[in-house]
């Protein structure tokens, strides 16, 4: 599972290995993005399309939403516990994608 619920229903912990999975697969599919683009020789800015892509998918908002629906609660960004440090992962993510 991505994120944990305390056991009050208050608070979410995003679970690290999970989530750096999810960015894995996100990963791939940029990567397909970009390769297609390069075989067609059409030109790219891999950083904006990584981060884009990002923006589009609201991961926190999704979880958040996710959690709520399953689970009944009215959680809000707030309530991920470790919020900043799963931000640096994404951090992280984004910056393979400055690098081309």
């Amino acid at each position: 599972m991505i994120a944990t619920l305390n056991k009050s229903k208050t608070a979410l912990t995003i679970n690290r290995q999970e989530f750096k999975l999810a960015l894995e697969k996100i990963s791939a599919g940029i990567d397909k993005q970009i390769a297609s683009l390069k075989k067609a020789k059409q030109g790219y800015d891999a950083k904006e399309m990584a981060q884009e892509t990002i923006n589009e998918l609201n991961i926190f908002e999704a979880i958040i939403e996710g959690f709520n629906e399953a689970e009944g609660t009215n959680l809000k960004l707030a309530d991920i516990t470790n919020l900043e440090k799963a931000q640096e992962w994404i951090d992280d993510f984004l910056e393979k994608y400055s690098k081309d």
